[in-house]
């Protein structure tokens, strides 16, 4: 083989190994995405035929409701895995996380379980969208005592606007208000939304079959979704919610037991267990095979970040467990910055302005994009917000793992394509933003190891990342939204 014709060939080789991968990343979102919605599809099917629904809530502590506090005159605090509502004299909301519309005529009966009570009054409060105006019923009295309060919705006495209304079909906003003297104290166990009878899923149908149906379905409806690239399938299964929010959206060939797992408690912290047991065996590694070593503590400075982007922790919000991992990722980033390895090529935060341009390169694409569809305007406060998640980021990625892949994997193109690929799984499985990550990853990647200087690519990263939330924003975007994991894939509620 010609000598002066290797260079050409390495060079086809990467870019043949480049598109193989971002093949991959969208191949694995997908697939991800496909089997996160079947999880859920799957988990509402046997809610159903139990006689429940998929509108439970087990209140274990502020963060379980909408902005972890009361609205009005009270306050909420966790009590020994419930929710502690701590009267101040007056009248008070706490609000029902809902990660879609609750179908209230499928589901009208609340039930509320309580450890203490007290009896006093209680309304239920409900926005048939986030932006209608609010319609409220009272519901009687709290129990006297510790027990459960069973609530038919469609009985009660509705006031939409001032004037008596039926109960809404549905619920974007569900609240409930309640008002007693200073002192009060209740606490809420749990809460759901049952029917008043059992409902059975219905055969499955295609998604053409269910918007040509005209008689009513006898059960609840189970519908194929023939999407395959996951912001299409998380778009058809919104559109078939706001048709009826109790449907059963599973993609097509979806059969019992398939799905990507739902967060377990148990196995979560296991996994924690176990990635914090491997950080510390390799601190205490004797200092044999540097190599090897480096390869070691690169890959495990990001997999706390893998984890949570691959489900373990809570679904919807940060909790005991997604805090665990990143306080993991945060300490062993630390003991390794600490740790002085003179091996490892050295970095800085400037560089000469003349240098930017390259970093800044996915900023431009970014624009292009935003500029090409009407948008959000993003202001100077997200920038701002964004700025420290950024550099976090970016000091993992670059600083901590992609300077220790160089130096173990001894040829730099395979470090930057091994640190963008984890940069991109990193975002799992939010396929867009997968291939939006690798893309910017290839290129932030390469020009840290070449210049050295951090601070141009932590800028990019939160412009492009603002001018991202700007493109999202857009009702059905190619680009959903910059979450990650079960967020992505609408797992709660």
């Amino acid at each position: 083989m010609d000598f002066a014709a290797r260079p050409l060939l390495r060079a086809a080789l990467l870019l043949a190994l480049v598109l193989l991968l971002a093949l991959a990343l969208a191949a694995l979102g997908n697939a991800l995405t496909r089997a996160g919605v079947a999880r859920q599809g799957m988990r509402e099917w046997q809610a159903w035929s139990d006689g429940a629904s998929p509108w439970q809530w087990r209140l274990r502590g502020p963060g379980d409701v909408i902005a972890a506090r009361a609205f009005g005159a009270a306050r909420v605090r966790a009590d020994r895995g419930a929710l502690a509502v701590h009267y101040r004299g007056g009248s008070w909301q706490i609000g029902l996380r809902l990660a879609r519309p609750a179908a209230l005529t499928d589901a009208p009966v609340l039930l509320l379980s309580l450890r203490q009570s007290a009896a006093l009054p209680l309304d239920v409060v409900v926005r048939r969208t986030l932006h209608a105006r609010a319609c409220t019923a009272a519901a009687g009295l709290l129990p006297a005592r510790a027990g459960t309060l069973r609530i038919d919705l469609a009985t009660l006495p509705w006031r939409c606007t001032g004037r008596p209304a039926p109960m809404p079909a549905q619920a974007a906003m569900l609240r409930l208000q309640s008002s007693g003297p200073d002192g009060a104290r209740i606490v809420l166990v749990s809460a759901a939304l049952l029917p008043r009878h059992a409902l059975r899923p219905s055969p499955p149908e295609t998604l053409a079959q269910w918007r040509t149906q005209t008689t009513a379905h006898a059960g609840v409806p189970v519908v194929w979704l023939p999407a395959v690239y996951s912001p299409h399938l998380l778009a058809q299964r919104e559109a078939l919610w706001r048709g009826d929010p109790a449907v059963i959206a599973l993609p097509a060939g979806t059969t019992a037991g398939h799905g990507m797992r739902a967060s377990s408690v148990s196995s979560d912290w296991i996994a924690i267990a176990a990635c914090a047991l491997l950080m510390l065996g390799l601190l205490r590694w004797p200092p044999h095979a540097p190599r090897l070593r480096a390869l070691g503590e690169a890959l495990l400075a990001l997999l706390p970040v893998l984890l949570i982007a691959f489900g373990v922790g809570d679904s919807q919000r940060p909790d005991a467990r997604s805090g665990a991992l990143i306080l993991l990722a945060l300490g062993f980033a630390l003991l390794l910055s600490v740790r002085r390895t003179p091996l490892l090529a050295p970095w800085h935060w400037l560089a000469p302005w003349r240098q930017w341009a390259l970093p800044l390169l996915p900023v431009l694409a970014a624009l292009l994009l935003w500029l090409a569809q009407p948008v959000m305007v993003p202001g100077m406060a997200s920038f701002a917000r964004y700025l420290p998640w950024a550099a976090l980021q970016q000091y993992l990625l670059l600083v901590i793992v992609a300077r220790r892949l160089d130096y173990a994997l001894a040829w730099r193109p395979l470090a930057v394509l091994l640190a963008a690929l984890l940069f991109a799984l990193a975002h799992t499985p939010n396929t867009p933003l997968m291939l939006l990550a690798f893309a910017a990853g290839l290129l932030w990647t390469g020009w840290f190891l070449r210049r050295g200087a951090l601070l141009p690519v932590i800028v990019a990263h939160a412009l492009g990342a603002t001018l991202l939330l700007g493109i999202a924003s857009n009702a059905g975007c190619w680009l959903r939204s910059l979450a990650i994991g079960g967020r992505y894939l609408g797992w709660g509620g």
